[in-house]
């Protein structure tokens, strides 16, 4: 009597416990099983548990039915042991009431083996998302790294680019001093001026990496060494930039306009008026050229400076009524992002 009370009292709770249980022998001899965990074989498979090891072997070779689904996505919550897949193997389906349930079968001991199922439909969701988030955070980890490797290579267009025309400026400017002094016959007096120059010049080509690190306070004095040397007076109209990218690509629109103005023009002076508006430094540079022009065809080194220029926001614009002068507008603010993700 206490036997068969203490069997049902054993029945009873394990009917109460809101997941699938299932107790067998190693050949599949059923030994306990509570109603739920035949409620769900029920619908996974059309019977009840009469042997635990042919049933698991349903499930695992399970096709849907209609009444349910067998999950197979890998970012599914797996115990370390199932790669063995011996002492513990996981299965998951997903009912029709859109309910997820976990079947785990372990084997107890050298006689026993449990097969449980657990409602995980939270712990499907939630590591749905997480894979999903997982995915996204990756395809932006891709994009970024395109990005940055697209910054790195615009950066070295970009100083390459600069190089070039630091050289291209420096060479011109050589070339102009030696033939202004072959012409006044001072080749002699400005001998050790014109020498430093070139050798100057010829170091630049190979110490390209650092030709454009010149220094912002010492862009006007250079600037004005070597529109001496050539012949030239640079004139100043207006308040300067105070930004120091903005006063770069200033010099920079300067010292070519320069080297035109004395090459082509015959130029002894290179006005550069600089006024304000409200969102950018409106530069105009004109030269006091005695030779008329009607027509102008950018060479390498306009073409360089204006894609210098519009790299950084910048535009040029070359202006030709008789004389040449450029027309120069640079955006005030290179410090906060600007369209197209200069800066």
């Amino acid at each position: 009597m206490k036997k068969k009370t203490s069997a049902k009292m054993i029945k009873k709770a394990i009917d109460s416990y809101p997941g699938g249980i299932c107790f067998s022998a190693l050949d599949g001899r059923v030994i306990l099983v509570n109603e739920k965990m035949n409620q769900l074989m029920l619908e996974l498979t059309g019977h009840t548990i009469l042997n635990a090891k042919v049933v698991w072997e349903e499930l695992a070779n399970f096709a849907n039915n209609g009444k349910a689904e067998k999950l197979n996505q890998s970012w599914l919550p797996k115990d370390p042991d199932n790669e063995n897949g011996s002492t513990h193997q996981q299965l998951f389906f997903r009912f029709s009431d859109s309910s997820v349930w976990r079947f785990e079968l372990r084997f107890l001991d050298s006689n026993t083996v449990q097969i449980e199922a657990a409602e995980i439909t939270e712990l499907y969701r939630l590591s749905e998302e997480l894979y999903e988030n997982t995915i996204r955070l990756q395809d932006m980890q891709k994009r970024q790294k395109a990005l940055l490797d697209s910054i790195v290579e615009v950066n070295l267009n970009k100083e390459i680019l600069t190089a070039k025309m630091h050289i291209h400026d420096e060479l011109g400017h050589c070339l102009l001093a030696t033939t202004k002094a072959i012409t006044e016959d001072s080749l002699a007096e400005n001998a050790d001026t014109l020498r430093k120059s070139w050798n100057s010049t010829i170091q630049d080509f190979s110490n390209i990496s650092t030709v454009w690190t010149v220094p912002d306070s010492s862009l006007q004095p250079e600037l004005m060494q070597v529109a001496e040397l050539i012949g030239c007076k640079v004139v100043f109209l207006g308040e300067q930039p105070k930004s120091r990218k903005a006063l770069q690509l200033l010099y920079a629109a300067v010292r070519e306009a320069l080297t035109n103005a004395v090459r082509y023009a015959d130029a002894t002076e290179l006005t550069v008026k600089i006024e304000q508006n409200e969102k950018s430094y409106h530069i105009e540079i004109s030269n006091n050229g005695s030779v008329t022009v009607s027509k102008i065809t950018e060479g390498n080194g306009l073409s360089a400076l204006r894609q210098r220029l519009e790299q950084e926001g910048a535009s040029l614009e070359v202006c030709c009524n008789g004389s040449v002068s450029l027309l120069v507008d640079i955006p005030f603010d290179f410090d906060k992002p600007q369209k197209g993700g200069r800066k």
